[in-house]
């Protein structure tokens, strides 16, 4: 297929094979199916740095079996994909739960035991499922449809694995270089490269090895597996006579699976002395619904700029921390209160001016969403043990360094939260994982595709730094599409858009997306 390729002008280009391109290609393979009378074929390439494709890194192999869902199902994905996919899952759980019992451990042997009824019961919902079993939903889906199109001779598609590393628009095509010199002609072309990569705490690799240290910059590259193959190697290497300990640096989605799987392998398990995070507000996501308090809880400070016929991004960001603030004073949870305050904050955008609505996209919704952090109770509960057994810690602050003690071990250099002062954590570490997130667009670590689009001037970073400035067609340049997460920090149909993570709002996106495929191609009208 990639010989093929060579020959022929592709009418639409993927960069990036996640979940954003697959919802795109399937929204518009239905709008395809409606319209019987297109009868022209289209030519479709998907290049990926990866073999795997249509999943991207949280749904594939690379996460594995073993990792959840940070929301339950029904708050994960919205109908009626909802519906569908739990069709699925009632014809096909025996050989994901086959699959999740071979790679998994005792965790996941506990996680399968306590929800056994419900799964039997085909009662999915409320689960917090494996990541791993959507992501095969999702593959299987579109290569299926993807080749119901192409016996019928409407489609054809070639699926490339390599690097993009280069854009260059002349007349009206794109020519795309690849790592291996390989280059792809296409007349329209989708970004969708997924988050942007991330952040290196310590040198300027993925995975650092020394004698007394294992430092897992990117503990996903190239996949979670090979870095828990690693880790367990580096555990076994230290000897029963060292009191290990773990250092995972982020309280967020990553710095919880870390932490699960770490205690889902029981080899690895046993040999870890303590387990410590670092993270700036010194807190884990909340996973504790408190229903009685949540009864009596009032976003106040929101409510009262209900009555206000225009407001600003900033008056509406400061009433939402103050709620939040108070909140916390009640020791009432994000669990508990996020449903009440986006909601409440939600109603209030409408009130907005367009410049300050796309404020609040680039400014104020990550900051706010970073306060309402949120994960399954498969994760709390592993933190709870280890608090009970005196083997956890909580440490607010922001790295800084690792320095060598008189014995020779690794210890911590952070910035304390509290007092803004360097100290120095005197326990050894001896694993890190670094969990902190991404990058923006202003770092010079973004990948070198991103960096020649911001040089050519053919795409230009949003006031958010994480994403790109877009039309309404999702365009940086004619027929040069955004996808997926760098799409932060804009406005469509007046919504302000600032976390592309979640998967309701990649459906919404891709839809609007496919749309405009469907008027380009198939000359529809919507």
């Amino acid at each position: 297929m990639q010989a093929e390729i060579k020959t022929k002008i592709s009418d639409i280009t993927f960069i990036g094979s996640g979940i954003s391109s697959s919802f795109t290609i399937l929204h518009f393979l239905d709008k395809l199916e409606a319209t019987p009378d297109a009868t022209e074929k289209i030519y479709i390439t998907i290049i990926d740095k990866y073999s795997e494709f249509h999943t991207g890194i949280p749904y594939g192999s690379r996460s594995g079996y073993s990792v959840h869902l940070i929301t339950s199902l029904k708050n994960f994905l919205p109908e009626p994909e909802l519906s569908k996919f739990v069709k699925w899952l009632n014809e096909n759980k025996g050989w994901l739960l086959d699959n999740l019992k071979k790679e998994g451990g005792d965790l996941s042997i506990e996680w399968m035991q306590t929800h056994a009824q419900k799964i039997e019961n085909n009662d999915w919902e409320d689960l917090f499922i494996p990541r791993r079993f959507f992501g095969c939903y999702i593959e299987e889906k579109v290569n299926s449809r993807l080749d119901k199109f192409r016996q019928e001779g409407r489609l054809e598609i070639s699926c490339v694995t390599g690097e993009v590393i280069d854009i260059e628009k002349e007349a009206e095509r794109y020519h795309l270089s690849l790592k291996n010199d390989q280059v792809i002609v296409s007349h329209k072309v989708v970004l969708s490269v997924g988050s942007l990569p991330v952040n290196h705490l310590w040198k300027d690799e993925d995975l650092i090895e020394e004698d007394n240290l294992l430092f897992a910059n990117d503990p996903y590259k190239p996949e979670l597996a090979q870095t828990l193959q690693k880790i367990d190697a580096f555990s076994e290497g230290l000897g029963n006579n060292t009191p290990i300990n773990v250092l995972i640096v982020g309280a967020n989605a990553s710095g919880l699976e870390m932490l699960y799987k770490f205690n889902d392998i029981a080899h690895i398990k046993s040999r870890i002395h303590k387990f410590s995070f670092l993270s700036t507000q010194g807190l884990l996501p909340d996973s504790v619904i408190d229903t009685e308090k949540r009864k009596e809880y009032v976003p106040e400070h929101l409510k009262a700029l209900a009555d206000k016929e225009s407001l600003t991004a900033q008056e509406i960001a400061n009433a939402t921390y103050k709620d939040l603030d108070h909140a916390d004073e009640i020791n009432l949870g994000a669990a508990s209160t996020v449903e009440i305050v986006s909601k409440a904050f939600g109603t209030l955008l409408g009130k907005l001016d367009t410049d300050e609505l796309r404020k609040f996209a680039c400014f104020h919704g990550n900051e706010i969403g970073r306060r309402q952090r949120c994960a399954g109770f498969h994760y709390s509960k592993t933190v709870d043990a280890l608090k009970a057994e005196g083997r956890f810690n909580h440490i607010a602050g922001r790295f800084r360094d690792l320095k060598k003690n008189d014995n020779g071990d690794y210890v911590l250099q952070y910035l304390d939260t509290q007092t803004k002062t360097n100290l120095i954590d005197q326990d050894p570490v001896h694993i890190i994982i670094n969990c902190v997130g991404s990058t923006n667009l202003s770092k010079e670590n973004i990948p070198v595709l991103l960096q020649n689009m911001i040089k050519k001037g053919y795409a230009k970073a949003n006031d958010s730094n994480i994403g790109f400035e877009v039309n309404e067609d999702l365009e940086t340049l004619p027929n040069l599409h955004i996808m997926g997460p760098l799409l932060a920090g804009n406005i469509f149909d007046g919504k302000a858009v600032w976390h592309l993570e979640h998967c309701g709002r990649i459906i919404w996106l891709s839809k609007v997306l496919s749309e405009k495929f469907s008027s380009y191609f198939l000359n529809t009208v919507e």
